[in-house]
């Protein structure tokens, strides 16, 4: 397994859009290159994967518009779970709503990020969560 700082790190992105995985996955290795990461397409998908998975991992970056179980609904089904009621949720969506923000938070969302429109800033934005949630 991975380390940041002698600590695992092992990372899951739910997001229905194959090209947002690609990328974000491009800003995981700018910033954390030995990261571990693990790709579901929808919330049903990663909720059984949590269900079943031996090693959990240290944070979620999730989507919120995605078919068949919404990221809202997924923040909802996962702090519904004891176990992983510390799971750190990083939303980054396409949304750019004070309403989608406020929902989520208040469903249990760690932190909220609206996709940003060049690779750069997406970096950034995976460096910064490193620093708040990885440590």
């Amino acid at each position: 397994m991975t380390t940041l700082n002698n600590i695992a790190v092992y990372l899951l992105i739910i997001d229905d859009d194959a090209d947002d995985h690609f990328l974000l996955r491009k800003a995981i290795d700018a910033t954390i290159p030995q990261a571990i990461v693990e790709s579901l397409y929808d919330g049903s998908e990663a909720l059984q994967f949590l269900e079943n998975c031996t090693t959990l991992p240290n944070l979620v970056f999730l989507d919120l518009n995605m078919p068949v179980v919404s990221g809202t609904s997924t923040i909802k089904l996962i702090r519904e779970k004891d176990y992983l009621k510390d799971l750190p949720i990083i939303v980054l969506t396409t949304s750019n709503s004070e309403r989608d923000r406020t929902e989520s938070m208040k469903l249990g969302a760690s932190d909220f990020y609206s996709k940003p429109f060049n690779q750069h800033d997406l970096v950034k934005i995976v460096e910064e969560v490193k620093e708040k949630w990885l440590k």
